[in-house]
């Protein structure tokens, strides 16, 4: 996120009810006072000001809260690095000068080499090396991995409806993306073949990168290697393109974009155990017991475990072979779906273990999706708003009434009664929400004070109906806050909230939360193990500055949330630290502590919200600020 878009997002969370002074703003996003005036300056240069500057600061002007500005204002740094990447991933021979580059974006050569230093960094995760070589920077490795860091600095420019389609195109140059898409959507319909949304995606972002590395004549990283059939859905796609465009995919990629038809069509017109090896089927079953356990999920969907079993049989496949799918949106799974995600990391830890194979972030989150689906359908219904209707009774009316609300509102809203007035309510029925068709006294249901209300017309209409949604969401919203303000002092015990003022790493976090955590007899003596066993199946830290460790398995005896804030950085995983939130959860606890995680873990990954917690001078503080950041936009859940 660049600066400028963080300075707005920061003052926006903080600015409702104060201003918020330039060295605030200036630690906040790591620059000079001075810097912070420039970025005013530049963000107040449109037609309307956005920020209101006085002695006391700076604030939000509140007409301009849901303004869309920073996209104009600068180009995204992310943005920027992906032209870097790109631009070194075309010149593999020649590299790129900084200085050119700077020229050609317009920013200074300290902007280009902070972003080569990034690059450098993200670069070693994959077995890449950017080499400084008579003032040029060149990107050195194995053309897979290459590949691979590409989608993955991808996925992290796609913030809007538009990036992925936008980053697509740059590797296409003058071809057009609808034309690409034309070829593959017809390709699968004419083998019948119905890719859903997801992996058509997924295989438009593998068939782009080939078709620039066809275009920029790439032939010369192949190894000398047989011809291999590709199938016949990959042979017509490369046919239509060499028709089209005078292109042909090169070997290796054509074989990796069959790959991914096989693991998304291969097989599901054979017996299923023909093709399923026994070593498979046992580990998957084992796998699904345990998470039955753990989660308190039961799987019993046959043609889930049908999908999942094939999933599973190409991934061992895959893993065998180390030609791994790469998944185009691991890091959005893992933030959006936290406990989908950690139920496939635990069951991948199983087949892992067992099939003596090593599983991808890329692959856990593919697996995160095939769970999330069983989830979705199997999801019990959403817990309904009760609601009375008072309305005099004539013509049928009130049926009338309550069968358009049933119709239009009946998957939120139950209908407990229909009277005509109040007094005439039994009193065991007690609403969250009253309709009224006429203006009643007060005096009439005041022992329903804790109800909503609401008044429509007696012949409803849209209108109507969206008055009684409005409430609806506004009793959710209530219901939410309230439920937060009553767990959340609960969870974050005073002694569950540090501040560290020295240098400490990561072995040192993790004694210090189980050492926390056994002291009120939350977890068992092995606590600090099993953290150390998450995290080596994956990270837990975030790129926006937080880390969240907790076990595989509910093994805790309680349900808690342990506060770190550090105010030296913590080197995790390549991402420095500066708030950890570790998690203990009781089994018996997890509905309630579902209801917080998601989203929890959904704000932590803006570093902008992020910084917001940082700022707080206490616990009392911590939690007003995180309930704040929780409830915000109107933002509850069932």
């Amino acid at each position: 996120m660049p600066n400028k878009e963080r300075l707005v997002a920061y003052l926006k969370n903080v600015s409702q009810t104060r201003f918020v002074s330039a060295r605030e703003l200036a630690e906040v996003l790591g620059v000079t006072d001075r810097t912070i005036r420039n970025y005013v300056k530049a963000i107040n240069t449109g037609p309307s000001p956005l920020i209101e500057a006085n002695r006391d600061g700076y604030r939000l002007l509140l007409q301009n809260e849901q303004t869309q500005v920073i996209d104009s204002v600068e180009e995204s740094i992310d943005s920027r690095r992906f032209y870097i990447l790109r631009r070194m991933f075309k010149n593999t021979e020649r590299g790129i000068d900084a200085l050119d580059i700077a020229d050609t974006l317009y920013v200074s050569d300290a902007s280009i080499r902070a972003d080569l230093a990034a690059l450098r960094k993200l670069a070693g995760k994959y077995d890449l090396v950017i080499r400084q070589q008579q003032g040029r920077f060149i990107l050195e490795g194995k053309s897979r991995n290459k590949r691979r860091l590409m989608v993955q600095l991808m996925r992290s420019t796609n913030h809007g409806d538009t990036g992925f389609e936008v980053d697509i195109q740059k590797f296409l140059d003058e071809i057009p993306l609808e034309e690409v898409i034309k070829i593959v959507t017809r390709t699968f319909e004419k083998f019948q073949l119905k890719p859903n949304s997801y992996f058509l995606q997924n295989f438009i972002l593998h068939l782009a990168i080939a078709i620039g590395r066809a275009k920029e004549e790439f032939a010369k990283w192949q190894t000398n290697q047989e011809h291999v059939e590709t199938g016949n859905v990959v042979q017509e796609i490369n046919h239509c393109l060499a028709e089209r465009f005078g292109i042909e995919l090169l070997q290796e990629d054509s074989q990796e974009l069959q790959l991914l038809c096989d693991g998304e069509f291969r097989h599901t017109d054979v017996e299923l155990l023909e093709f399923v090896e026994p070593q498979v089927l046992k580990s998957l079953k084992r796998a699904l017991a345990e998470i039955k356990e753990v989660y308190l999920l039961d799987f019993n969907d046959q043609a889930f475990k049908k999908r999942l079993l094939l999933h599973v049989q190409n991934l061992y496949i895959r893993s065998k072979q180390q030609k791994f799918s790469r998944n185009l949106s691991l890091l959005e799974i893992k933030v959006k779906y936290p406990v989908l995600f950690d139920m496939a990391i635990y069951l991948c830890s199983i087949l892992s273990n067992d099939l003596k194979v090593t599983i991808s972030d890329d692959e856990i989150a593919f697996l995160a999706l095939h769970i999330g689906s069983f989830v979705d359908n199997q999801r019990k219904a959403e817990t309904k708003i009760r609601a009375v209707i008072a309305t005099p009774r004539y013509n049928s009316n009130e049926e009338r009434i309550k069968s358009r609300i049933k119709k239009e509102l009946g998957e939120e809203v139950i209908i407990e009664a229909v009277v005509q007035d109040l007094l005439d309510l039994d009193l065991s029925i007690q609403p969250n929400l009253i309709i009224f068709t006429q203006m009643v006294s007060e005096k009439k249901w005041d022992f329903f004070s804790q109800a909503k209300t609401v008044t429509i017309k007696e012949f409803i209409t849209t209108k109507d109906l969206n008055l009684i949604r409005r409430k609806v969401e506004e009793i959710k919203q209530e219901k939410y806050k309230t439920f937060l303000e009553a767990l959340l002092p609960q969870l974050i015990e005073e002694a569950f909230y540090q501040e560290v003022t020295e240098r400490v790493n990561k072995a040192d976090i993790f004694e210090m939360i189980a050492e926390g955590f056994l002291k009120k007899q939350f977890v068992p003596e092995n606590f600090e193990e099993k953290l150390i066993e998450r995290e080596r199946l994956s990270a837990t830290s975030f790129p926006s500055g937080v880390a969240v460790p907790h076990a595989i398995k509910y093994v805790s005896y309680r349900t808690g949330i342990f506060i770190i804030h550090s105010r030296e950085c913590i080197e995790w995983e390549g991402v420095d630290v500066h708030l950890v939130i570790a998690l203990s959860v009781d089994q018996d606890d997890s509905e309630d502590f579902n209801k917080i995680f998601p989203r929890m873990i959904e704000l932590l990954a803006e570093e902008v919200n992020v910084a917001y917690l940082n700022k707080s001078e206490n616990r009392k503080d911590f939690i007003k600020r995180l309930i704040h950041l929780m409830t915000s936009n109107g933002y509850y859940t069932e």
